[in-house]
């Protein structure tokens, strides 16, 4: 996961220096590429100061660090809590069906 960190924090210089607009020039298609959907919801990025080469890092961080597993081990009960030695309830804030968590 160390090679993904620092890939990411290479992509950090002239970002703070870079305009929103030259992103969209850059990208004609920006508005489409940087947005996803969740059921119903629009999730738009693209007003964000983030890149292509930046998004690509984000998502092998994300492989790196195996959030897709720790998602499902999460939502499935695993005990992952390493401090109290217990499964997270934060599943339980959003369990709206009444089921036992």
């Amino acid at each position: 996961m160390n090679a993904a960190w620092s890939a990411l924090e290479t992509l950090e210089t002239g970002v703070n220096d870079r305009h929103m607009l030259s992103l969209f020039e850059a990208d004609a298609s920006r508005a489409d590429t940087f947005q996803c959907t969740a059921g119903d919801m629009l999730l738009d990025y693209s007003k964000t100061n983030i890149d292509g080469a930046a998004k690509t890092a984000l998502l092998a961080l994300a492989e790196a660090a195996n959030v897709n597993e720790r998602r499902a081990a999460m939502f499935g009960g695993a005990v992952i809590n390493e401090t109290e030695g217990r499964a997270v309830l934060h599943t339980a804030l959003r369990n709206l069906d009444g089921d036992p968590v």
